[in-house]
């Protein structure tokens, strides 16, 4: 290990606030919170509004009406009359969107804002720019992100790695790049176990169970796609990642992760989801388009978690592959910004059985059609741990289960990026 990567600390903790905020009053919040803000971030969030092309979009929360524009280069949220775009929040989730435990996208999704369906686009459209008015940070321009190998030369994105590797050469790429694709990490045996739990856990899945994801098949067929709970239903899943070398995974960075939710519920403990996606599959959320996992919300309370991809197949152009874009987990990247064109680069990862991918839960991925054969893997991961004044979830957890399962049938209608499959965004 040379002397810098003894000394570098690796990171990827960069939430900005803590969980279980008291409720505020839209009234105070809009005089108190936010026009502090907007003393220092009301010039900066204009251009990044300005960027996006926004529209004023009125919000409406316990007859209060408040409308978001560009007035004179600053943003501001004037008081009075509505816009012609108007959309209504309760008080929960005016809370929930202020706080970030939920995005405006993750309370469109959840059927928690009010509006027509122009209304509701702009409202989440706003949303890059409300986060760069209240946790200054500003939309991603070219440029901002570079991505550096140790000895500040380009780094090689092709890359795998070991567990077992000397150094700190993985810990780097992970914090630099946002993914790590590590091999031979499970054996066979270990992965014929899992495989046979997720095949009898598919055979006893049911529509309307409430912890499966279904989908269908060009020719009609309909099967479970996501097993949501399958730690429960693997014991030889659950041995695994109680093994030392499930751990050490988490163990990579410094931020201290522990085995927790990866997916944006923010449970505390240990949790998996069995996925299998067949082929010529047309109907239900197989392969999700470009997105991240944090995009329904909790940035700034969790991020960034590790998603960990046990393979049970290869991950290919034939089972179906993960794209990934290069250091977006340190960027504000809004949805129209990766139809647009990025200056980040693509990654189409491609690992065997017994491997393992990684991803940050703020980077940017996205998963493929299998062509040819059935893809399976079992997703889990690593939460941050709690810091000094967070009280608690912020959340109820069955609440964010039933909006978990409730996704498959009301699936998200304005996906990250419209690119879902073929060509990634140029």
């Amino acid at each position: 290990m040379t002397t810098a990567e003894a000394t570098e600390r690796y990171s990827i903790d960069v939430r900005t606030r803590r969980q279980g905020a008291d409720p505020v009053e839209p009234a105070g919040f809009w005089e108190g919170a936010w026009a502090t803000a907007l003393e220092k971030r009301g010039e900066p969030a204009a251009l990044d509004a300005e960027i996006l092309g926004l529209e004023p979009v009125t919000i409406r929360t316990d007859g209060q009406h408040r409308t978001l524009r560009v007035r004179d280069g600053r943003v501001e949220a004037a008081p009075g009359p509505p816009e012609e775009l108007l959309v209504q929040l309760d008080l929960a989730a005016f809370n929930d969107l202020i706080q970030e435990r939920k995005s405006a996208f993750g309370l469109a999704i959840a059927g928690r804002v009010t509006g027509d369906d122009r209304s509701v686009h702009m409202f989440c459209a706003w949303d890059p720019v409300l986060r760069s008015v209240l946790d200054a940070r500003s939309l991603y321009r070219p440029g901002d992100v570079t991505l550096k190998a140790l000895d500040g030369g380009r780094l090689d994105l092709d890359r795998a790695f070991e567990l077992d590797e000397p150094g700190r050469g993985a810990a780097h790429f992970l914090a630099e790049a946002g993914f790590l694709l590590l091999k031979d990490v499970f054996t066979e045996d270990e992965m014929a176990a899992i495989d046979a739990d997720l095949a009898t856990a598919v055979e006893s899945a049911r529509p309307d169970d409430g912890v499966s994801w279904w989908a269908t098949t060009k020719q009609g067929a309909a099967y479970p796609c996501r097993i949501l709970d399958f730690v429960t239903k693997s014991e030889s899943l659950r041995r695994l990642l109680d093994s030392l070398t499930f751990l050490s995974i988490g163990q990579l960075l410094d931020d201290g992760h522990g085995p927790g939710d990866p997916f944006g519920e923010h449970f505390s403990e240990v949790t998996a989801e069995g996925l299998v996606k067949r082929v010529d599959s047309v109907d239900g959320l197989v392969c999700l388009p470009w997105h991240k996992d944090c995009e329904r919300g909790g940035h700034a309370l969790y991020c960034s978690g590790l998603t960990i991809g046990i393979c049970l197949t290869p991950v290919d152009e034939a089972h179906g592959g993960l794209d990934v874009i290069a250091g977006s987990h340190r960027a504000l990247i809004d949805r129209s910004q990766f139809d647009a064109g990025l200056d980040l680069p693509t990654v189409p990862l491609r690992a065997n059985r017994g491997d393992v991918t990684v991803h940050s839960s703020c980077t940017v991925h996205r998963s493929t059609h299998p062509l040819r054969s059935e893809r399976r893997v079992v997703y889990t991961g690593f939460a941050l741990p709690t810091r000094p004044g967070d009280r608690g979830p912020s959340v109820d957890r069955s609440v964010l289960a039933r909006e978990r399962s409730e996704l498959s049938a009301r699936p998200p209608t304005m996906p990250l990026s419209t690119s879902e499959g073929g060509e990634p965004p140029a």
